[in-house]
């Protein structure tokens, strides 16, 4: 259905993620930090990208911006549970969407859909 990054540093999470994500029928990826992250998408553009504000290496807030500001049309998740008040500024950055941990599965799955739907033509497929 879609190709998906999954941007987070704790393994636990990226492949329950994943998981979830594949059983959706999405071809799934992961980065254990946002310079990964960024070198991912540069090489294959991801139809939605999900990343977590606390990283490190790169964390989420400065991988999002670099994320928009190169790719403006990049769909954009942030995910947190350490620092929910940054995911306003985390929007400000580039990010379409939001998501506080512990995630619910059903709110990412919508919201995923939701940024997918808003993609060009994607209307013709349905």
């Amino acid at each position: 259905m879609a190709r998906i990054l999954v941007v987070d540093d704790d393994q636990a999470i990226r492949l329950t993620l994943g998981e979830i994500l594949q059983a959706e029928g999405h071809e799934v990826s992961f980065a254990p930090d946002g310079e990964v992250g960024l070198e991912f998408y540069r090489k294959a553009p991801f139809d939605v990208v999900l990343v977590d504000l606390a990283m490190p290496v790169k964390n989420g807030l400065r991988t999002i911006k670099e994320l928009h500001n190169e790719y403006h049309d990049a769909r954009i998740i942030a995910m947190t549970g350490a620092d929910p008040e940054n995911l306003p500024m985390a929007e400000e950055y580039g990010a379409r969407a939001t998501l506080t941990k512990p995630i619910d599965n059903q709110d990412m799955i919508k919201k995923i859909d939701q940024l997918l739907r808003r993609s060009v033509g994607w209307e013709d497929v349905l």
